[in-house]
C-alpha cells in the first residue's frame, strides 16, 4: 500500500538520483483509498472543472457561429458582400485557428492553462465585440482572421487539461459533456440571436451589430469567471479568487486525485510538459493519428456547411428571420442529448467504434434524405434539415475521445489534440465553401457533397476500428507489447519504484 506521504512526490516529481525499480500497476494493489472517496473526488471535479471549461467552450462557439444568425439580418447588404465573400471570411477564421493551433498548445504547457486559456478568452471576446464596427469587406475579413488567431489552441488546450484530471475510462463521457458547451451554444445562439435581432435597428444600430456587441460582452464576462475560478492544476485546488487562502479540495482529496490518475496511466504528469521538435514530428507523421484526423476532417465538413447555412435554408422555406433562427436550434438540442448518451456508452463498454459508426450512419441517412427533400413539403424539408443538423459534431466529439485514450504519452496526447482540432477547423475552410450562391435555392451540389463525405466517414471508422482490434489480437497472441512508463513513486519502506502498465489499444 502506498502511503499518503508520497503525495508531495507525485505532485512535485522530485525524484533525486536514486534508480527506480519498475512496478507493474496491473499486478500490484497500490490504491489506498475507498471507492466512495474516489467517487466523491470525481463528483467534485465534475461540478468544478467541467462547467468552467464547458462555459468557455460555449463562448467560443457563440462568437464563431453567430455569423449564421447575422446572415439572416442585413449584414450582406450593409457591407456590400455576397454569400461567397462571407464564406471567405469563415475560411480565414478557420485558417487562423489551424495556423496557431500547435504553437498555442506548446505555450500553454509553459504558461499554464489557467493563465493562457483565460487570456485567450478575453482576447477573442474583445475581437468579437469589435466586429460591430466593421463597415466594409476588408474589415470583415480582418476581424474574422484575428478571431481565429485568438481562438487557436483553446480546444486542444482545454482537452489536454481535462485529461490530466480524469482516468482513461472516464474520458469519453467527460469530453462529450465538455463539448456540450459547443452544442448548447449552437442551439442557444440561434435563440439568443433571434431575440437580439428582434431588436431591429434600435438606436440606429443594425441588428447584426447588436448581435456582436451583446455576445462579445458575454464572452469577456466568461473570461473573467474562467481566470478567477478555474483551479490551476491537479493537486492545486486554489483558484485565483481564493488568494491562496482556501482550496476546492482537501489535502486527502488532492492526494486521491493525483494518485488515481497516475495509477491508471503512469505516463500522465501533473507538471508542465516539455514538448520537443522530435515529439512534434513523431506525432505529426504517425499514420494511426492521421487516420483520426481524416475521420474528423471528412465528418465535420458537412457539419460546418449545414450549421452555417441551416438557418438560411429554413428561412428559404418561407419562415421569418426570428422564427428561422429559433427553429434551427432544434437539431443542436437533439445532438446534445445524443452525444452524452453515446459518450456514456463508450465509457461503459470501453469501446468507441460502435458509437462512432452509429453517428456516421445517422449522418449518411440524414443527408440522403436532405438531398431528396426538394420534392417534399415545407414541413418535411424542415424535418430533413433538423435531422442533418442533429448529428452535428457527434462523430468528431467521440473521435476526440477515441484518439485521446489511444495516445501513449502526454506529449503525444497534447500534440494529437491540437492536430485533431486543426483537422476540425481545416474542415471549416472547406465546409464554408460547400453552399455556393449559384447553387441556390435547391443546393443539390452541396447536399450531394455532404452525402458522399458521410459515406467515406463510415468506411474510415470501420477501417480504424478493425486496425485497433487486430492489433490487440496480435499483442495478446505474442503475450507482450508496448509498456507505458511514467511517474516514480515511493513505497512505505522508502524505496523508489517506477509505475508501468501494459498497453492495449481501445477499439
Amino acid at each position: 500500500m502506498v502511503l499518503e506521504k508520497s503525495f508531495e512526490t507525485a505532485v512535485k516529481a522530485d525524484h533525486g538520483d536514486e534508480e527506480a525499480a519498475p512496478v507493474n500497476v496491473d499486478e500490484s494493489t497500490v490504491a489506498d483509498w475507498t471507492e466512495a472517496e474516489e467517487r466523491a473526488v470525481k463528483r467534485k471535479i465534475d461540478f468544478i472543472v467541467l462547467p468552467i471549461l464547458g462555459l468557455a467552450f460555449f463562448a467560443l462557439q457563440m462568437d464563431r457561429g453567430n455569423i449564421s444568425n447575422a446572415l439572416t439580418s442585413t449584414i450582406t447588404r450593409d457591407l456590400g458582400v455576397d454569400t461567397n465573400q462571407i464564406n471567405v471570411g469563415n475560411s480565414l477564421l478557420s485558417a487562423g485557428i489551424v495556423l496557431l493551433e500547435i504553437p498555442s498548445n506548446i505555450l500553454l504547457q509553459r504558461v499554464g492553462p489557467q493563465r493562457w486559456l483565460s487570456g485567450q478568452i478575453i482576447a477573442w471576446g474583445l475581437v468579437a465585440t469589435m466586429q460591430n464596427f466593421i463597415t466594409n469587406y476588408g474589415g470583415y475579413l480582418a476581424t474574422r482572421l484575428l478571431l481565429g488567431l485568438c481562438e487557436a489552441g483553446f480546444i486542444p488546450g482545454a482537452l489536454y487539461t481535462m485529461s490530466t484530471w480524469y482516468k482513461k475510462s472516464e474520458t469519453s463521457l467527460r469530453i462529450s459533456i465538455f463539448f456540450l458547451g459547443n452544442l448548447i451554444a449552437s442551439a442557444t445562439t440561434s435563440l439568443i440571436g433571434a431575440g437580439i435581432l428582434s431588436m431591429g435597428d434600435r438606436y440606429g444600430v443594425a441588428g447584426w451589430r447588436w448581435l456582436f456587441i451583446v455576445e462579445g460582452a458575454i464572452t469577456i464576462g466568461i473570461g473573467i469567471i474562467f481566470i478567477l475560478f478555474l483551479p490551476p492544476s491537479v493537486g492545486n485546488g486554489s483558484p485565483l479568487v481564493s488568494f491562496g487562502r482556501w482550496s476546492y479540495f482537501s489535502r486527502r482529496e488532492s492526494y486521491v486525485m493525483v494518485r488515481r490518475v497516475l495509477l491508471d496511466d503512469p505516463a500522465k504528469t501533473t507538471n508542465h510538459l516539455h514538448i520537443s521538435r522530435s515529439d512534434v514530428w513523431t506525432t505529426v507523421k504517425n499514420p494511426r493519428i492521421l487516420v483520426h484526423i481524416l475521420i474528423t476532417l471528412t465528418a465535420t465538413i458537412p457539419v460546418n456547411a449545414i450549421n452555417t447555412y441551416g438557418p438560411s435554408v429554413i428561412k428559404s422555406l418561407g419562415y421569418g428571420t426570428v422564427r428561422a433562427n429559433a427553429m434551427a436550434s432544434v437539431g443542436a438540442f437533439i445532438s446534445a442529448i445524443l452525444v452524452v448518451i453515446l459518450g456514456w456508452l463508450c465509457d461503459v463498454t470501453k469501446r468507441r467504434t460502435p458509437a462512432l459508426l452509429f453517428g456516421a450512419l445517422w449522418s449518411l441517412i440524414a443527408f440522403a434524405c436532405l438531398r431528396e427533400a426538394w420534392k417534399w413539403s415545407a414541413g418535411r424539408k424542415y424535418a430533413a434539415v433538423v435531422f442533418s443538423m442533429a448529428v452535428n459534431s457527434t462523430i468528431h466529439i467521440l473521435n476526440v475521445g477515441w484518439l485521446s485514450v489511444n495516445c501513449q504519452h502526454p506529449q503525444e496526447r497534447s500534440i494529437a489534440m491540437a492536430m485533431i482540432i486543426m483537422g476540425a477547423n481545416a474542415s471549416g475552410i472547406a465546409g464554408s465553401q460547400v453552399f455556393r450562391t449559384n447553387d441556390a435555392p435547391l443546393y443539390m451540389n452541396a447536399f450531394t457533397a455532404c452525402l458522399a463525405l458521410s459515406a467515406v466517414v463510415v468506411l474510415e471508422i470501420i477501417g480504424q476500428g478493425a486496425w485497433y482490434f487486430v492489433s490487440n489480437k496480435k499483442l495478446d497472441k505474442r503475450g507482450d507489447g508496448p509498456v507505458v512508463t511514467g511517474k516514480t513513486d515511493e513505497t512505505p519502506d522508502g524505496h523508489r519504484v517506477e509505475l508501468v502498465r501494459k498497453w492495449r489499444w481501445t477499439w
